[in-house]
């Protein structure tokens, strides 16, 4: 059970599912949006997702920089590729979606919730997280590069390879967490919490000969 607290998204029950028309094979973002309850272009193109409920939606290739998403659940969907960065992401939760790929750069997320997700290769570099929660998640190879983190749980996921460079890891707890190797500036360490098997990681990785028992 998570110790951080995530205000959860306020979806109207009355409002239906929302789908892309799969008639359309516009690749346009402003053009895609406005096929789903809820959503909306704005003259410049940006994307606003207000109280909306996705299921087994395709994403891929997705692209809404800048953009809105307020109380939005994804639900078994697929953002591989998708671009949200630059945008602003409250009150959110990802269920159980694919991730792969997809970016999230230059962006504010609060009260944000990320769960049972694929995420390889994402991107949350230069972004702001706060009240965020990342549980049972892949995220092999991610990158979390100059982040801002106030508030943010790392579960049980898996973060082999994921990149924390030039981002402060103090009071992050990483001891549920799955890896053999990430990157860090040694710097920014103070304050992590981490397994004694992770130290002894951590300290090979900063090139010294740590002597067994």
């Amino acid at each position: 059970m998570t110790g951080i607290k995530v205000r959860v998204p306020k979806i109207n029950k009355l409002l239906p599912e929302s789908v892309w028309e799969e008639s359309f094979e516009e690749e346009d973002a402003s053009v895609r949006a406005v096929c789903v309850e809820g959503g909306q272009a704005t003259s410049d193109g940006r994307v606003i997702f207000d109280g909306v409920l996705f299921r087994k939606t395709d994403f891929r290739g997705f692209r809404a920089p800048a953009s809105e998403l307020l109380d939005v659940v994804f639900e078994g969907c697929d953002l591989s590729n998708a671009d949200f960065s630059r945008s602003s992401l409250h009150r959110c939760e990802f269920r159980g979606t694919k991730l792969t790929g997809a970016i999230f750069s230059e962006s504010m997320l609060r009260d944000v919730k990320f769960t049972d997700c694929g995420g390889r290769y994402s991107s949350f570099n230069f972004s702001k997280l706060r009240q965020v929660v990342f549980e049972g998640c892949e995220l092999e190879s991610a990158d979390f590069v100059d982040c801002s983190m106030k508030g943010v749980e790392f579960g049980r996921n898996r973060l082999n390879d994921i990149s924390f460079l030039d981002t402060s890891l103090d009071g992050i707890d990483l001891t549920k967490a799955e890896f053999s190797r990430i990157t860090v500036t040694p710097s920014k360490l103070p304050g992590c919490k981490v397994t004694r098997e992770q130290a002894i990681g951590f300290a090979r990785t900063f090139g010294l000969v740590v002597e067994e028992d």
